[in-house]
């Protein structure tokens, strides 16, 4: 069997035997330590950057102009840190660093205080900006030359790459991203797209994993790591608000991101569309989108189902992800939520043009619309490479990651690798 990178969304029904091949969810590798341990704070870096502490945790929240429904304030012991969560800021009050703790898996490996003298291809900014189509961020690796990572091995200290050099962070290549889609919803924003993961310093043929505000010891992945944009349905699209609940996949060639807004949870509580419990399912199942490759769109949609509830036969009913060592099998395919108001771009309407031959394909600005359908893929590049081999792919990633072995045809979804019979 030959691995590609191309999104199996449609033919979930078809699957057989099922084989799992993944890496353990948050645990840390040995280099991250000591990547960590060179980034250790002074006491006084210290002392200015622990915004969250014993006695100040209640100016931190009077400070922040948007807070989760769910967030619980609550004092931190000195040394000691909350869950990522509970860690919100105006923008214009980002600290240093978030984590400065040396506790559990900390203190993180870069900064969040990003600006022009942090830009650049050695930048451990760990503030991700995601505005509009043009300008947004994913997570990638912190390694820099030609050091390639695997998301398993770095989701603690990932760094933001963006689309333009304004965050003071690293730069995606021009070129690299070969299709993207956002979505805008009443609840949420999303992203998904095809990109050359090696321009995040990830390794070509990584299936990936999941990047949260959560993780097994509720410190996230990235450690530190804050998101904002200035494009959350309650915004303004002028002023940078904090979206305290995110989640990122990135691996086989495919990306999805999504900011959840605290304001739509404040009034929708019982509705949560940034769930991260369903890490090994991938894209496909946690950001239904048409997922088609050298298109680049905006669009206006409804809302998702939320993720793990279907409708069988006239009955509602909700998936629980399986036990780690046994294979995820939804009993449903993802619905695509219905989109309208869609205008399409040209790449080099949003970025420079690339330098090579490996430019993503252009298309013209226009007004489209589609309607809901079964998850499915179009044009990946991938897609042509599908061949036979003798052996299959095991798969490297934080949880994302997994493989169904049957007869057949190898596609990988993001965090999600599936042979079809």
């Amino acid at each position: 069997m030959l691995v590609h990178s191309a999104l199996a969304l449609t033919l979930v029904s078809t699957l057989a035997g099922p084989v799992l091949a993944r890496s353990p969810h948050g645990a840390p590798a040995p280099h991250l330590r000591a990547r960590a341990e060179a980034s250790t704070p002074t006491a006084s870096t210290h002392a200015q950057t622990s915004r969250v502490v014993a006695g100040a945790a209640t100016t931190a929240a009077a400070s922040a102009t948007v807070t989760a429904a769910a967030t619980k304030k609550a004092a931190a012991a000195e040394g000691s840190p909350l869950p990522l969560t509970q860690y919100t800021y105006a923008y214009s009050d980002i600290p240093y660093l978030v984590n400065p703790y040396k506790s559990v898996r900390g203190p993180q490996s870069g900064y969040n205080i990003c600006n022009s003298t942090t830009s650049g291809d050695s930048s451990q900014c760990q503030t991700l900006i995601a505005n509009d189509i043009q300008d947004f961020c994913l997570w990638g690796s912190s390694l820099t030359g030609d050091g390639l990572d695997t998301i398993g091995d770095i989701e603690a200290a990932v760094v933001a790459y963006c689309t333009t050099d304004k965050h003071g962070a690293r730069v995606i290549k021009p070129g690299a991203i070969t299709g993207v889609q956002v979505l805008k919803t009443p609840a949420y924003i999303q992203w998904t797209g095809f990109i050359d993961q090696t321009a995040l310093h990830l390794t070509k043929d990584d299936t990936g994993g999941e990047l949260d505000p959560h993780g097994a010891d509720l410190q996230g992945n990235p450690l530190g790591g804050l998101v904002y944009s200035t494009g959350l349905p309650s915004g303004d699209n002028q002023t940078y608000l904090q979206a305290v609940e995110w989640n990122n996949f990135i691996g086989g060639g495919v990306f999805c991101l999504k900011l959840c807004d605290p304001a739509y949870y404040a009034k929708h509580g019982d509705q949560f569309f940034c769930q991260n419990r369903f890490d090994r399912i991938g894209c496909s199942y946690n950001m239904p989108a048409a997922y088609r490759g050298g298109e680049f769109s905006v669009c206006d949609s409804e809302l998702q189902d939320i993720v793990g509830v279907y409708t069988e036969n006239g009955q509602v009913k909700t998936y629980s992800q399986e036990p780690e060592g046994t294979v995820p099998a939804p009993p449903y395919t993802p619905r695509v939520p219905k989109s309208s108001n869609c205008k399409t771009f040209a790449s080099t309407d949003l970025w420079a043009a690339p330098t090579t031959s490996s430019a993503s394909s252009s298309m013209s600005t226009g007004q489209t619309s589609s309607s809901a359908s079964s998850a499915g893929v179009t044009g990946h590049p991938a897609a042509a490479s599908a061949g036979s081999s003798d052996s299959s792919k095991s798969t490297t990633g934080n949880g994302a990651a997994f493989l169904v072995a049957s007869t057949g045809f190898l596609a990988l979804v993001a965090g999600a690798a599936i042979v079809l019979a």
